[in-house]
């Protein structure tokens, strides 16, 4: 399955959930590869301490293979496709978008038909982007992850109806959610995603314990049973 993974602004935890739900599908059993395409500001590689020679980039500028991109994390059937830091987009790297598109489609096929890949997940620019909007129409479903800041939410509108114009199927996913509120934000939540049409995931409480990871480690292999684990396990089924 391709999933890809947005948000509107910085700072919702959009990359510590992916790196941690790819560690959860592993886990179990599953063959699974995260694409850094936050190519602006990537984090991947830091969060899984990957140390690289080539990235994204390098493939799609021409410079190497596709499978000279992927790198394996530690014992699980867990690989991470980093990114370097670029001051353009991706789109910008190519002369039209259907370039870029196309070049996008080779990985994806490498990864599924070479690696067998089960699952892709693509770590996204935060924001409205080209790179974004290019990674969201190649994929299965696309999460948008929010808080419940007003602007987050208001930028999260926007995001369902580009993917709603691109034919993309959009699931809403709060995160960082105050534990002391949960109830009256459960409502809300609810609510606005009734109104705006996407499928609702849930949301995910604050955790203490993943806040002092401070995005150098992840609490899934680190205690798998912590309470934003538990949390982010019952997302994954209504999510796969």
């Amino acid at each position: 399955m391709l999933l890809s993974f947005h948000s509107y602004k910085g700072g919702t935890g959009k990359t510590t959930l992916v790196g941690n739900l790819g560690v959860l599908l592993a886990m179990g059993g599953e063959k699974v590869c995260i694409v850094d395409t936050d190519v602006n500001g990537p984090g991947i590689h830091s969060l899984f301490d990957i140390k690289y020679n080539l990235t994204l980039i390098d493939f799609l500028q021409g410079k190497c293979r596709a499978d000279d991109v992927v790198y394996k994390h530690n014992e699980l059937e867990l690989y991470i496709v980093p990114a370097r830091a670029c001051e353009e987009d991706i789109s910008s790297l190519f002369n039209t978008p259907t370039e870029a598109k196309e070049k996008m489609s080779e990985l994806i096929n490498v990864l599924q038909r070479d690696l067998s890949m089960d699952h892709l997940l693509f770590d996204c620019s935060p924001g409205i982007n080209r790179s974004s909007l290019l990674t969201m129409n190649l994929v299965d479903k696309a999460t948008i992850i929010s808080t419940v800041d007003v602007q987050d939410i208001r930028g999260t509108y926007i995001l369902s109806s580009m993917a709603d114009k691109l034919g993309t199927r959009a699931n809403l996913l709060f995160n960082r959610t105050p534990r002391d509120k949960q109830q009256e934000i459960e409502a809300v939540i609810k609510d606005f995603s009734n109104k705006l049409g996407t499928d609702l995931l849930g949301s995910i409480t604050f955790d203490d314990h993943v806040a002092r990871a401070w995005s150098r480690k992840l609490v899934m292999e680190d205690d798998p049973e912590c309470d934003y684990c538990l949390q982010l396990k019952s997302i994954a089924k209504k999510l796969i």
